[in-house]
């Protein structure tokens, strides 16, 4: 099993554009994406303009596929005009 942790920050302003486009994206993956087992974006307590995102995917051949599906790339287009900074990726591998 691979997971991962996302950490986006909004654009001043963009903030609830940002949080609408996750829950979307967040909705097309768990209809689309069989071998992706959570794919769960959270905001910060903290601070608003962060979604923090987490993912769980059966293998690393589940989150390659993730990335080319065309509900991942739309995102991924509408996050460059919402995101301050590139999002922040930490993949993990679960220890046994």
């Amino acid at each position: 099993m691979i997971s991962l942790v996302a950490k986006l920050k909004a654009r001043p302003g963009k903030e609830n554009l940002l949080a609408e486009e996750c829950v979307r994206l967040a909705h097309a993956v768990r209809e689309n994406e069989k071998d992706c087992l959570a794919y769960i974006p959270h905001v910060s307590v903290k601070d608003p303009a962060e979604i923090v995102f987490f993912e769980q995917y059966a293998s690393q051949e589940a989150l390659d596929n993730h990335r080319r599906t065309p509900h991942y790339r739309a995102a991924s287009e509408k996050f460059k005009e919402l995101l301050a900074s590139p999002s922040e990726v930490t993949i993990l591998k679960e220890l046994k």
